[in-house]
């Protein structure tokens, strides 16, 4: 690849991509900030010489340390050049990683910042890292040690030791972090090792009400004895327990001890005033020479529903009108155009407005956010497209039979109603009436009456069909149905074991894309559906039985499958074990994709080497297949040695 650009400009536009930030360098949450799973940095390095050229001292500049795959890959390439480790300016640790970390910190001599975590497991093996700290001479450190929870073994200890030494030796040590503000024995001993560290300049701890306090904490005391001391830095401490901690600054002033040391946080400087008055200066500007079709563009995006998923998003469209005259002139055939109700009491309020203000007769659009009884009758009147349940609402069988002649040419969604039982079936030729719908979203207590015949054409333009609750003959009334334009089909139903969803496929099959079924159905989708491309098991508390997601010969279109639980992690590899063990992808050389949300992906070394779900997807991957949890993150293979 020839870029034609000077290394300067290359380094430039990577630089962006390849660094590392100081605040997730010196993060110290109790999850890594870097426990992701996106692609890794090092694939900039791979585009082009010129690229790997540029890319390496930034990719160098910064190193993270999570595995003992990672640290044996490192020292293999420092050993290969030693010119890598004179580029290695940050250097984070986040555990033990063996004998080659002798090896890799005597390689690094210009690390100025070093992270450093005592949150080792005792299977860790320690002593390359305690051999190799004196060989380095930081800056600045960053020291973790988890107040809650931490572990406390023989190789903890042993690096603590280590490390209290270390801070005596290292004469560049100017800035010492720590990541809690509790006093522990291991605090101690790194306190009194600070206490006669020759160029300490900076301490930064989490705010410690002590300090406002007759009584502080004693670590802080060894520490602030340091002469070469200069400040005590505080930052915002950590949320416990999910409660948040409020940075409004301390009434109280800081122990005698500190005064002269301590630095608040920007946003905790008490006494602080952030004004809020308005500039002296103006912009004055007219609009009048803006013609009313561009304020028409505008006001037609603004007032338009902020409608996420199955959620209405308030905002204040109405407030429009009153902007000015012309506004409320220009937007409110907008406002209008779409209705949005959240009881029935508003929405009864709407028949005398629809006699009395003909102009709301040009409603396209109904949005209703409630799970009452609705009587829709008012709104006929108008030339309806789309009426949309955002949770599900009901309706009489008679309403339904009246919106289907009064507004089934015009609609073109009707989702989210349930039609509810009235004092005799519904007739199916109530379908009939809908010639232009797309998609139908409907529940059904109602059964329907047996038809000697259902025209061929009826629903000819139905795309997408969810059913939430039927009986048999809905389901019989479907099946007599053509259906040319069906591609999508969702059964969100309790009692599909009573419902005869085999003979529907079998009928349909053929020309569906996406299916959703519950996991009660026992029946071989793909032998019946051979151009599905999505699959969507709803499973509730259950599992699938695996040996229904097989084919007799290679199906060709499924791409993914999508498992939907109750979302519980806790047991929930224990309980998909026997699926997961019995599941063979052979069957399906165009499968990309597993989604299944009670996944939960580990973050630590250790917790890795456990998990059933790694080792799962792992296999799943040689097979090009990706577990993906709720969030859509698939599993990505880590280094090993």
């Amino acid at each position: 690849m020839d870029t034609h650009l000077p290394d300067e400009i290359i380094s430039e536009i990577l630089s962006p991509a390849l660094k590392v930030s100081d605040e997730e360098f010196s993060d110290t949450s109790p999850n890594s900030p870097f426990a992701r799973y996106s692609e890794s940095s090092s694939a900039f390095l791979l585009v082009c010489k010129a690229w790997l050229r540029v890319a390496t001292p930034l990719l160098y500049h910064v190193v993270v340390l999570r595995s003992k795959a990672q640290a044996s890959a490192l020292d293999s390439a420092l050993r290969r050049n030693s010119e890598l480790g004179r580029w290695v300016k940050k250097l984070r640790v986040e555990g033990g990683y063996g004998s080659c970390m002798l090896k890799i910190m005597a390689a690094v001599p210009n690390v100025t910042d070093l992270f450093i975590s005592v949150d080792i497991w005792s299977s860790d093996n320690v002593s390359g890292l305690i051999k190799g700290l004196p060989s380095l001479n930081p800056t600045r450190v960053v020291f973790y040690d988890p107040p809650y929870g931490r572990r406390r073994n023989k190789n903890s200890e042993g690096l603590v030791q280590a490390i209290t030494q270390s801070l005596k030796d290292w004469k560049n040590l100017a800035v010492f972090e720590l990541s809690n503000s509790f006093a522990s024995s291991t605090m101690f001993s790194i306190a009194a090792s600070l206490r006669v560290a020759p160029a300490l300049k900076t301490i930064v701890t989490p705010i410690s009400y002590g300090i406002f306090s007759q009584h502080p904490p004693e670590h802080l005391v060894l520490m602030a004895k340091n002469p070469s001391l200069e400040r005590i830095q505080l930052k915002p401490a950590r949320p416990r327990f999910g409660m948040t901690i409020p940075n409004t600054g301390f009434s109280s002033p800081p122990h005698p001890l500190f005064r002269g040391l301590i630095q608040m946080p920007e946003n905790d400087v008490p006494g602080s005033v952030h004004s809020s008055a308005p500039s002296s200066r103006s912009i004055q500007y007219s609009t009048a020479s803006v013609p009313d079709n561009i304020w028409k563009r505008i006001l037609y995006f603004a007032a338009a529903p902020d409608i996420q998923g199955s959620k209405w998003i308030p905002h204040s469209r109405f407030r429009l009108v009153l902007v000015s005259k012309k506004f409320a002139r220009l937007a409110m055939p907008y406002l209008k155009e779409t209705l949005y109700f959240r009881s029935p009491l508003t929405f009864d309020d709407l028949g005398p407005v629809l006699r009395s203000d003909l102009s709301f007769r040009l409603t396209r659009n109904l949005y209703v956010d409630t799970n009452a009884n609705m009587n829709l009758r008012p709104v006929f009147s108008s030339p309806l497209v789309n009426i949309i349940g955002l949770t599900m609402f009901y309706v009489s069988s008679a309403v339904f039979s009246e919106l289907a002649k009064k507004c089934g040419q015009t609609l073109v969604r009707l989702e989210g109603l349930t039609v509810a039982k009235g004092n005799k079936p519904l007739e199916s030729s109530v379908f009939a009436q809908f010639i232009n719908i797309r998609s139908l979203a409907l529940g059904f207590k109602s059964p329907f009456a047996k038809s000697p015949s259902i025209p061929s054409s009826t629903l000819a333009t139905l795309e997408q069909l969810k059913i939430t609750q039927c009986d048999r003959t809905l389901i019989t009334v479907l099946s007599e149905m053509d259906l040319p334009a069906l591609r999508e089909v969702i059964f969100q139903v309790d009692n599909a074991r009573e419902l005869d969803l085999g003979t529907f496929l079998t009928k349909h099959g053929g020309k569906l894309r996406r299916v959703d079924l519950p996991n009660s159905v026992f029946l071989n989708t793909f032998n019946v559906c051979p151009a599905v491309v999505d699959l969507t098991i709803f499973c509730g508390n259950g599992t699938p039985n695996a040996s229904l997601y097989t084919c007799t010969t290679p199906h060709a279109s499924l791409q993914t499958i999508t498992f939907k639980t109750d979302g519980r992690f806790r047991g929930a590899e224990r309980k998909w074990a026997g699926f997961f063990d019995s599941l063979s992808v052979l069957t399906f050389p165009a499968l990309r994709q597993i989604s299944l949300p009670c996944i939960k992906w580990p973050t630590t070394e250790h917790d890795i080497g456990k998990s059933l779900w790694v080792q799962w997807a792992e296999r799943l991957l040689d097979h090009n297949v990706t577990l993906v949890d709720s969030n859509g993150v698939g599993w990505r293979r880590r280094l090993k040695k």
